[in-house]
């Protein structure tokens, strides 16, 4: 048997270690570390020869211990809060882009875990991974259950919060959109539009959730709409329904409905349809976020543009400065997309 192929683990045994590379290229255990750690004190004929013998033995470094060396600190963690709304991936991969362009490595992380009843609770396994594994950094990325328990993260770990209002008093800044422009864009656009009798659906499901309802009352105030009508929903396409159910069983249904977001419109304008109600011309409906869904033609969905690229992008400016932007907060402008839900009538 030749050396070379003593030196190469066999396929069906392990599989290769920094002791072999170190072995194949005829170098320390150490000087391999450093190649794949980014150390600079490395001669180029070294390097290449321990890159060479990781690519015969197809070695490839584990990132995760590379992250917990005392010496690499580049791995940022990404916490979801839903993985399934569509708004969120935006915000993560502009995020994430911004992150490589800075050298920094990225995992994504779901924060929620449906408790068995169909309601949602913060999945605390995932959280204590997140503790063991120390990332140097930390996003949170929407409104989640139980946020305070963050605390202990957020107080050593720097961390923003992205496209959410809940904080701890350690965190960096909050990113996220202008709900009290952006839910102003939609009632102007009603109003305009002779509408008076307008509706919202949402206030729970958590403090984004309520502060798009305070800044419905707010604006129909300011446009002389009275105190406001409100439905109580979450940001799920279930609650929607089942808001509509509600108003359709006591006989109040109105010009207009504006929802907490987009996943909700849809189930509003989901509940409307299959009890008859015609969208827009018996009742107009508008979103927010501006998700994929809204754009699918079947839909075209009225919603606010939070600029979610801009918010994802922003929240990882504000980590790699490490220091609180003015307030703690960034607040991103949005503007309004009309499509056919709110048209008017012909």
């Amino acid at each position: 048997m030749s050396d070379q192929a003593a030196a190469t683990p066999s396929a069906t045994s392990r599989p290769p270690t920094i002791r072999d590379v170190a072995r194949v290229a005829g170098v320390s255990k150490s000087l391999v570390s450093l190649v794949f750690n980014g150390g600079e004190n490395v001669s180029e004929e070294r390097r290449r020869r321990v890159e060479a013998a990781a690519a015969q033995l197809g070695y490839r470094p584990n990132l995760v211990a590379q992250s917990l060396s005392a010496g690499r600190r580049d791995l940022v963690a990404i916490f979801v809060s839903n993985l399934h709304n569509p708004l969120f991936a935006e915000i993560v991969g502009a995020a994430k882009a911004r992150l490589a362009e800075a050298g920094q490595r990225t995992m994504i992380v779901s924060a929620q875990v449906d408790d068995g009843s169909g309601a949602t609770v913060l999945d605390r396994d995932n959280l204590a991974v997140l503790r063991d594994l120390r990332p140097s950094g930390l996003i949170t990325v929407g409104t989640m259950p139980g946020f305070a328990e963050l605390a202990e993260l957020t107080a050593t770990i720097p961390t923003v919060v992205a496209s959410a209002i809940d904080a701890t008093d350690d965190v960096i800044a909050t990113v996220r959109s202008d709900d009290d422009a952006g839910i102003d864009l939609v009632v102007a656009h009603l109003a305009e539009q002779g509408l008076r009798r307008i509706a919202f659906i949402g206030g729970d499901g958590g403090t984004v959730s309520a502060s798009r309802e305070a800044a419905f009352r707010a604006a129909l105030v300011r446009h002389g709409l009275g105190s406001g009508w409100v439905e109580r929903a979450d940001f799920t396409e279930a609650g929607a329904r089942r808001a509509v159910e509600r108003m359709l069983t006591e006989q109040r249904l109105p010009e207009a409905i504006v929802a907490v977001n987009d996943l909700t419109a849809v189930g509003v304008i989901t509940a409307l349809e299959a009890a008859g109600v015609l969208v827009p011309g018996d009742c107009r409906v508008t979103g927010y976020d501006d998700t994929s869904l809204a754009a699918i033609p079947r839909i075209s969905l009225t919603s606010v543009d939070p600029d979610n690229r801009r918010i994802g992008r922003e929240a990882a400016e504000a980590l790699l400065a490490g220091r609180p932007r003015p307030a703690g907060e960034v607040l991103i402008p949005p503007r309004l997309v009309v499509r056919a839900s709110s048209a008017p009538a012909a």
